[in-house]
């Protein structure tokens, strides 16, 4: 007994103590690693400060809208309240971007950050652009290894957001859903209810608002960008359509990977809701 009580204290005792220390150790390196990603100010039902003036601005579709402009495949817009100028999403190309905001008034040196909706080139590729114009500018984006490292080979500074946290006030990115690939939205709260860009929604146009509805604790507004719906089945796109008008969607504007057949559907059957966009759509909301 003595002997075995002398083998405990000698071996098993400081292991176990060593094995806890690991442990206590990489849990701290967990948590100090997620907050150097993370934001601090996450959202929650508490904030019910208002954005105030918000104006939108579709720099880059595909889908012709103003003449005068470039079309591309893929998607950026423009977002401006008093407190805060963005980009969601960059388009394709960064010549497009440039050339259309340029013609739009857009000055993109006066942009204070950008949010990535997912990692997928059509949204992604005027980052090179603002990298030249803005360089360690903040981009937030999705859980995705090959985005963050690819936002950092460009001299920006990549963001990740894993909840629903406010970016400015009345601002909010909102916690990435999984499509694949995974992909986040961004909401705005206004008088009217929430603003909502979505980026080509692979995880579903219905999910990410219902995302944004719980989180924020408002109901929808507008709801503007691809819905991922080109080649649906008409049952499916009546579904879709009933559900963002059940949710409270009161403008709704498919652009981008849409496709026709909802837009068709929603200005026949949903006229009063129904919001044709594309290059060059601007939007205004008061408060």
């Amino acid at each position: 007994m003595t002997k075995l009580l002398y083998y405990v204290y000698k071996w098993i005792f400081p292991i176990a103590i060593l094995i806890v220390c690991i442990g206590v150790f990489g849990a701290l390196l967990y948590m100090l690693g997620r907050a150097s990603n993370v934001p601090e100010k996450h959202a929650g039902n508490e904030s019910r400060e208002y954005a105030g003036y918000v104006r939108l601005v579709v720099l880059v579709d595909n889908n012709p809208y103003k003449e005068g402009l470039e079309t591309a495949w893929g998607l950026a817009v423009y977002l401006e309240t008093g407190q805060t100028k963005l980009l969601f999403d960059t388009g394709p190309d960064p010549g497009v971007l440039e050339r259309n905001a340029e013609k739009l008034g857009i000055d993109l040196s006066k942009i204070d950050f950008i949010v990535i909706s997912h990692p997928h080139g059509d949204h992604t590729g005027g980052l090179k652009l603002l990298s030249s114009i803005k360089p360690g500018l903040r981009v937030y984006i999705p859980p995705d290894r090959s985005l963050k490292n690819y936002v950092q080979s460009l001299g920006l500074e990549p963001i990740q957001v894993n909840s629903t946290v406010e970016v400015a006030k009345g601002v909010f990115v909102v916690e990435p859903l999984y499509g694949p690939p995974v992909e986040e939205a961004l909401a705005v709260k206004t008088s009217k209810g929430l603003a909502i860009l979505v980026g080509c929604s692979h995880p579903g146009v219905v999910n990410l608002v219902n995302q944004a509805v719980r989180d924020l604790g408002m109901k929808p507004y507008l709801v503007l960008g691809g819905f991922h719906m080109f080649g649906a089945p008409l049952q499916d796109i009546k579904e879709v359509a009933s559900r963002l008008v059940e949710i409270g969607a009161e403008k709704i504007y498919p652009i981008h990977c849409s496709g026709d057949t909802i837009r068709n559907y929603l200005a026949n059957s949903y006229k009063d809701k129904y919001g044709d966009g594309g290059a060059g759509l601007e939007i205004d909301i008061q408060g």
